[in-house]
């Protein structure tokens, strides 16, 4: 027999200790565990039921809120009560809106002395007890300002009735209040579609709506108050399990009830059967104990074998373990970290080489002598004609430079990025007079976008540097929109273009691997795009002869962050 390892050794001395404590509180937590697994889910299912009601109810209630204070409908119901309509129209509006609305409801116009002067009930419905509680409510709503007032109707022997009432002000005068009673029968048939029991209270406990009668049957009437601390209620000889929600904004309690029956025997059967199981399950496991600690052991030291490899001669090796275990998934994951690794390492050392040329290229692009002599001598011009306005050069050319010299990030916000542009196209502008123009288009959401450092600068210079060279007039037009998950942006000017036999050498150069010395800071920018946002990323070009030409980059979102 082979000589046992230390970790086969430790595997099986721990097992051993703690098999017959485990099997013990294992029959311990059996009970907990189906107590608590029963009442997890149960509540659980009540949590999912007391949303979806929420979420139902406060639709409903959102959807009334908004029709009663719709401007449109608002001087409908002060002309209304005005006696300026005749309430047709509103009518109209009552229906049209109850065509699609979850709850519909009737409503009830009343001025300023609470006497009703609209009313979509028949008369029949519209009788004396609900036109004094419409008064009485209408008082109640006036004392409440502006605010929505929400209360409960109900006559004895009829179901009852939500009630949210607005009242109506003309330059800060009160002119009067809406009323909207919310059809019972609505209730019922959205709430049909849940699996348990609902009540819905008012704080006061007037009960809006009971999916069943039996659970209000012994309190007073349409009242509903249960106890605080009350987990379990019996109505008609059947345990529900009771939870209760608040809805600050309505002030409205909901209540649900889910059926569960009490399960002492299954108790009483279960730890039983988990006592007998358990006295097998020892002698089955110690069996099985030193075969399985022997496996788990040789397939332990196998893989310590390939990660010492690994570590010590050959970065790139590849494990190969077929223990049929976990082990084997461990290896495969080792492979997959190693790869992610080394993968992660080149793009590093990719986007640090790209990055750092990038930096020395731009640097150089933006203090060059050519730009700092055209500045300065502009400066030395406009010093002698408008001393306000080389006032106002001089500070954008000192934040161009402080700009340009801050190494501390390499990603900024396109809204900074685009003061600094501004700048940079205000002393281009300057320079140049009328045959410069320029437009930026950017979108307001791509302002908080993080992207590269200098990402446009090359792209305007470019139009500024070859468009002159033909042309005697540019202008330059910079867009930036979000695209689905990409931020676009986009720097077309109007120069010379390019033909179409260059234009398509200098797509081959941007997705090139080989550095370019032409064209090398297009495909610097894209080359850095591709390694921080993704192959999806990237610049594309267009271009016609004589028309112009046109630059677009894609950044997705996903690649970088807001600020």
């Amino acid at each position: 027999m082979a000589k046992k390892s230390s970790f086969q050794k430790e595997l099986e001395r721990l097992a051993s200790k703690q098999i017959i404590t485990v099997i013990a509180i294992g029959c311990l937590f059996f009970c907990v565990a189906i107590f608590g697994n029963t009442l997890m889910e149960q509540r659980m299912k009540q949590e999912k039921h007391l949303d979806d009601v929420t979420g139902t109810f406060q639709k409903v209630c959102d959807s009334v809120s908004a029709f009663l204070q719709d401007e449109e409908n608002r001087e409908t119901f002060l002309n209304c009560i005005q006696g300026v309509e005749n309430g047709n129209g509103l009518q109209y509006r009552i229906t049209k809106y109850n065509v699609d609305a979850l709850v519909g409801i009737n409503l009830i116009l009343a001025d300023p002395e609470g006497q009703i002067r609209f009313s979509s009930f028949s008369d029949e419905v519209l009788n004396l007890h609900r036109k004094e509680f419409n008064q009485i409510a209408d008082t109640n709503a006036k004392a409440q300002d502006k605010k929505l007032y929400r209360t409960v109707y109900y006559f004895s022997g009829e179901t009852s009735e939500y009630v949210l009432i607005h009242p109506l002000y003309r330059d800060g005068v009160y002119m009067g209040s809406v009323a909207a009673y919310l059809k019972e029968r609505d209730w019922n048939r959205l709430f049909q579609k849940y699996q348990y029991d609902i009540i819905l209270t008012t704080a006061g406990g007037d009960v809006i709506y009971c999916s069943n009668s039996s659970f209000t049957s012994d309190s007073t009437v349409n009242k509903y108050r249960p106890g605080k601390t009350e987990r379990y209620c019996r109505v008609n000889d059947s345990r529900y399990l009771t939870g209760r929600r608040y809805l600050a904004e309505q002030n409205v309690y909901l209540y649900s009830f889910i059926y569960q029956p009490e399960n002492g025997s299954y108790i009483l059967i279960g730890i039983l059967i988990i006592l007998s199981l358990g006295l097998v399950w020892m002698f089955i496991f110690f069996h099985l104990l030193q075969k399985m600690a022997e496996k788990t052991s040789q397939s332990v030291r196998a893989l310590v074998e390939e990660i010492r490899l690994i570590r010590k001669e050959d970065k790139g090796h590849v494990i190969e373990i077929e223990t049929g275990d976990e082990i084997e998934e461990i290896a495969r994951q080792i492979n997959m970290m190693v790869l992610s690794v080394n993968e992660l390492n080149r793009k590093n050392m990719a986007l640090l080489e790209i990055n750092n040329r990038m930096e020395i290229q731009n640097l150089q692009a933006q203090i060059n002598p050519h730009f700092i002599y055209n500045t300065l001598d502009n400066i030395r011009f406009l010093i002698a004609q408008d001393g306000k306005k080389a006032d106002e050069l001089i500070g954008r050319f000192t934040r161009i430079l402080r700009y340009s010299i801050n190494n501390t990030k390499q990603t900024t916000s396109l809204q900074e990025d685009m003061e600094y542009i501004e700048d940079y196209l205000v002393i281009q502008k300057t320079r140049f007079g009328e045959r410069f123009l320029y437009e930026v288009d950017i979108r307001p959401e791509c302002s908080r976008m993080l992207v590269p450092k200098l990402l446009l600068q090359p792209l305007i210079e470019n139009s500024l540097k070859y468009g002159f060279r033909k042309k005697a007039a540019i202008h330059v037009l910079i867009q930036g929109w979000i695209e689905g998950e990409y931020l676009v942006l986009r720097v077309e000017d109007d120069g010379p273009g390019q033909p179409k036999s260059t234009l398509e050498t200098l797509r081959g150069i941007l997705h090139s691997g080989e550095i370019n010395t032409v064209h090398n800071g297009l495909q610097n920018i894209n080359r850095r795009v591709i390694l921080e946002y993704g192959n999806d990323s990237g610049i594309s070009v267009e271009s016609q002869e004589g028309i112009g030409f046109m630059v677009t980059i894609r950044l997705w979102i996903g690649g970088g962050r807001d600020v």
